[in-house]
């Protein structure tokens, strides 16, 4: 009993937060789930236990309008949760400090609306709040007695309805309060009336066909039209129902037996013959044969659910119509929490130093503005270093903080190094009687040779995509020319060794930085990614890069198969199987170089199967280390396993 109810415990917090979730746009009340503890045990909260705070007109509100530490560690572990759930790993380094920049935004938001709420009236008491959850409360019970079987589960558990009422109450009720605030205000500041209603149906109309319209149909498939037309006539003649003939001739055996039914399906989800005659038919009467790649169709369409006017949607389907409202409405609340904040000069002061900087950043990324991001950079430097060496006290937080801002300045300076490189290369090289067509004509004659280039083949075609080339590099000095008109020559050229030297002088900030975080997570793949980047010659990183790379790659063995690998991804692949042979026959040390051949070994049988190789790895290891664990055995069984290989190929 235990056992079972292990696995099936989760389902009451499932069934109650669907609840919870559904009124909730894009912030996550996921946090009040785990914080109504903390909350209940915590009469009067302390500052300190907060890590920021909201403002209005720039001045610091009370209490509650603060964001605790515990709320955002309760959002986080539910995010954390969310990952594991999907199967993806989080970066110790890069991921941590963006989950709970994340959570405070997300918190943020909810205190907005509950200092909304509070202004307006709208914040239910106590009471309320108590009438609403019992109902709810009751409501969730009555649909989990709807199957007797999991509910007596439950009781077993729990020993007593009541039991399991105290203990949702004791967990929920704070998130309840605050969804049901959120719902509150909501309703109070983004209704959607019907002439909004109907506007967006008319704007949209074509787009939610595509998306709402439903057929449910029956169908037999056979090879031929002559038969597929007796069937039909057989049916029409009431010798046979539709339900038999599916079941006696139809070559979908994946739905003959039950009379060839097929639910309903939307557009864009049968094959377009199949759809078109679907749509297009009465309710009730047979269609075909239709020709597809399948064979030939007798369709019988049962139910139909399509729009002759936006009016339809509105009037006919309230169900789909509610669900458009909803989103409509959800968006509406999203432009008005937006908008609510400026206007309220609502603002958010961060207590917690990390996030402050994050915060910073991350205005940084949309800004683009470069010599802020110079200003911001030069400021971390200040905590980062100590006499061009790392401070011993930078921590990690600020340490992923600096590497992501440096990579907006590196963004900004390859794309200025790439115009100057670019400049320089062409003006030598770019046909001088191409560039005084000057860039109309250029477009156009450019143009031209692209149409003609559809139309032919072989040599014909290698000729006209070399002339059309020509064009191209004359578009293109001719924009960067203008893009580049404040400076002169020798300016470009002077500015492109300026360049390369400031970026040398960030590559090597950037080594220290990435090899102090290399060294305590060699785990973090984003740190291993930006550090195989600035230094792909060292080995110890190319060969963690190479083997987060396989396990990368691996993980789509679950839906093709190792050719088909190599067909997607082979330029990859050969990478990292160069980057191995690198390391494996380097000046590396001895650990490092027998790593590389085990992964070398790894790769070969999960892409490769290539024997031969792997006896050479195997060998290979033996030198570096004549005492390593069964390695002979090893050499031997490869060896056999390529004498069998190769009998096989000569059998065939």
């Amino acid at each position: 009993m235990r056992d079972w109810f292990v696995k099936w415990e989760k389902v009451i917090v499932i069934v109650i937060v669907v609840l919870f979730t559904a009124g909730i746009v894009w912030w996550s009340i996921a946090a009040y789930l785990g914080a109504s503890k903390a909350k209940a045990s915590s009469n009067t909260p302390s500052k300190d236990n907060a890590t920021a705070v909201l403002t209005k007109d720039g001045t610091e509100l009370d209490y509650p309008y603060w964001i605790m530490s515990y709320e955002i560690n309760d959002e986080v572990n539910q995010m954390r949760q969310q990952y594991t759930a999907y199967g993806q790993k989080l970066d110790p380094v890069f991921d941590e400090l963006t989950l709970s920049y994340s959570a405070v935004k997300k918190l943020f938001d909810i205190k907005v609306i509950e200092y909304y709420a509070d202004k307006n009236n709208l914040t239910p008491t106590d009471k309320e709040v108590e009438t609403e959850f019992n109902k709810f409360i009751d409501d969730q019970i009555a649909k989990l007695k709807e199957n007797k079987d999991t509910w007596k589960k439950y009781l077993d558990y729990y020993k007593s309805e009541d039991n399991l009422r105290n203990i949702i109450k004791a967990n929920y009720k704070n998130a309840y309060r605050t969804q049901l605030i959120i719902d509150r205000v909501k309703n109070d500041v983004s209704k959607v009336s019907k002439e909004e209603g109907l506007k967006y149906l008319k704007d949209n109309f074509e787009d939610l066909k595509k998306q709402y319209e439903e057929i449910k149909a029956q169908h037999i498939l056979v090879s031929d039209e002559a038969t597929a037309n007796k069937i039909k006539q057989m049916i029409e003649n009431k010798e046979i129902t539709f339900e038999d003939a599916a079941s006696k001739y139809s070559k979908d055996t994946s739905n003959a037996t039950s009379g060839g039914e097929l639910g309903w399906f939307k557009h864009n989800t049968m094959v377009k013959e199949f759809e078109d005659a679907s749509f297009n038919a009465t309710v009730g009467e047979l269609v075909g044969p239709v020709k597809t790649n399948y064979g030939y169709h007798i369709i019988r369409v049962q139910d139909k659910k399509v729009f002759n006017n936006p009016e339809d949607i509105m009037n006919k389907f309230p169900e789909i119509y509610s669900e458009i409202e909803k989103k409509l409405k959800d968006e509406k609340f999203i432009t008005w929490v937006k908008k609510y904040k400026e206007n309220e000069k609502l603002g958010l002061e961060y207590l917690d130093e990390d996030l402050k900087l994050y915060d910073e950043y991350v205005a940084l990324g949309e800004s683009k503005d470069e010599q802020k991001i110079r200003e911001f950079i030069k400021s971390l430097e200040q905590y980062i270093f100590e006499n061009d060496e790392l401070a011993v006290d930078a921590s990690t937080n600020e340490k992923a903080i600096y590497i992501n801002s440096t990579n907006l300045l590196k963004d900004i300076l390859n794309q200025k190094l790439d115009k100057f490189t670019k400049y320089l290369t062409l003006k030598d090289s770019v046909d001088p009687e191409i560039l005084k067509l000057g860039l109309n004509e250029i477009n156009k004659k450019y143009n031209e040779l692209s149409e003609k280039m559809k139309n032919v083949q072989g040599e014909e075609y290698t000729k006209l995509l070399k002339e059309r080339f020509k064009y191209e590099d004359a578009k293109d000095f001719l924009e960067i020319k203008e893009e580049l008109k404040d400076y002169t020559e020798s300016e470009i050229a002077e500015n492109k060794v300026k360049l390369q030297k400031e970026m040398e002088a960030l590559k090597a900030k950037r080594i220290k930085v990435l090899d102090e975080l290399f060294a305590e997570y060699p785990s973090s793949s984003k740190t291993v990614e930006f550090y195989y980047q600035e230094a792909p010659e060292n080995y110890e990183v190319a060969l963690k890069y190479s083997e987060n790379k396989i396990d990368t790659y691996k993980q789509y063995l679950r839906y093709i198969d190792a050719n088909a690998m190599f067909q997607y991804f082979g330029q990859q692949l050969k990478e990292i199987n160069f980057n191995l042979n690198r390391i494996a026959f380097s000046k590396a040390s001895t650990e490092t170089r027998i790593e590389a051949l085990e992964t070398l070994i790894d790769f070969n049988d999960t892409f490769s199967q290539n024997t031969f190789s792997k006896i050479g790895y195997l060998e290979e290891i033996k030198k570096l280390d004549p005492k390593y664990p069964g390695i002979d055995k090893m050499i031997e069984d490869a060896e056999k396993e390529y004498e069998s290989q190769k009998a096989t190929e000569t059998s065939k």
